[in-house]
C-alpha cells in the first residue's frame, strides 16, 4: 500500500483531526501481504497464561480461515463486498502504525469479536504519546465512497457504549492509562472508508458538513482514513 497524503486539519481544534488517502496499488499482492499481516500470531505473546495464548489462537485461526476463504473469490483487480471491509480495516490499521506510529493492535475479529449479534469496532490502535485509545470502524460500499457509513455507524456505537465493552479486550495491549482514559471520555476514533474516485477535497468538505463526524470534535483525536477501493 501507498500513503497518498496526510492532512493535519488544524482548523477543527482543540480536537486533533488527521484525514490519511491509501492506495491499495496492486489488489492481488494487497490481498497476499494482508493475509500475512493476519497470519502473522506474534501478538499471542501479550496474553500472560498459556490458556489464553491457545484460546485467541484458536479464535483467529477460525477468523483467519474465513477471511482466506472470502479473499480466494477476489480477482486480480477488483474485490468482492464480503472481502472488501476487511481491506479496509487492515490497511487502515497499517496507516495507523506505519505512518502515525501508534500501537499495534490486532484486528477485533482476531480477538473474537463477534460481528453479528454483538457487533462492535473493527479495528483498534493508541497514540502512544498521549495515552490515547483509537476505535476504528471500517465500511466499505461498491458504488460511492463510505463515509456515510463509517460515521454514523461509530456515532451509534458510542451512544450503545460499544467502546467502554470494548476495553477489558485491549487489557493486554494498551497501558493502564489509557484504558482509564477512554473511559473517562479521553479517546478518538478511526472512520475508515473506501474513497473511489472523490477527491481529497470533495471529501473532507463533504465530511466536516456532517453532523455525526461534528458530534465527534469533542475527543481526543479524529482520524479519517480515505482508501483507494
Amino acid at each position: 500500500m501507498k500513503i497518498l497524503e496526510h492532512r493535519l486539519l488544524n482548523e477543527l481544534s482543540p480536537a486533533k483531526v488527521q484525514y490519511i488517502r491509501i492506495d491499495p496499488e496492486d489488489i492481488s499482492v494487497t490481498l497476499v501481504d494482508i493475509l500475512k499481516f493476519l497470519m502473522d500470531l506474534s501478538w499471542l505473546k501479550n496474553f500472560d497464561e498459556e490458556y489464553e495464548q491457545r484460546a485467541f489462537n484458536s479464535k483467529a485461526q477460525k477468523t483467519v480461515d474465513d477471511i482466506k476463504e472470502k479473499f480466494a473469490k477476489c480477482s486480480d483487480d477488483k474485490i468482492t463486498k464480503e472481502a472488501g471491509e476487511y481491506v479496509v480495516s487492515e490497511l487502515s490499521r497499517e496507516a495507523l502504525i506505519n505512518e502515525l506510529g501508534y500501537l499495534d493492535i490486532p484486528l477485533a475479529e482476531l480477538l473474537g469479536k463477534q460481528r453479528s449479534g454483538n457487533p462492535g469496532f473493527d479495528f483498534h490502535s493508541a497514540n502512544i504519546l498521549t495515552d490515547t485509545v483509537i476505535f476504528g470502524e471500517a465500511k466499505y460500499v461498491t458504488r460511492t465512497s463510505a463515509y456515510s457509513s463509517a460515521l454514523p455507524q461509530i456515532k451509534r456505537f458510542i451512544d450503545d457504549k460499544k467502546d467502554i465493552e470494548d476495553l477489558p479486550d485491549l487489557k493486554p495491549f494498551c497501558t493502564s492509562k489509557s484504558l482509564n482514559r477512554a473511559s473517562n471520555g479521553q479517546k478518538g476514533f478511526a472512520a475508515a472508508f473506501s474513497a473511489r474516485s472523490t477527491s481529497s477535497d470533495n471529501l473532507i468538505k463533504k465530511i466536516k458538513e456532517r453532523d455525526d463526524f461534528k458530534a465527534l470534535l469533542v475527543y481526543e483525536e479524529i482520524i479519517l482514513l480515505a482508501v483507494n477501493i
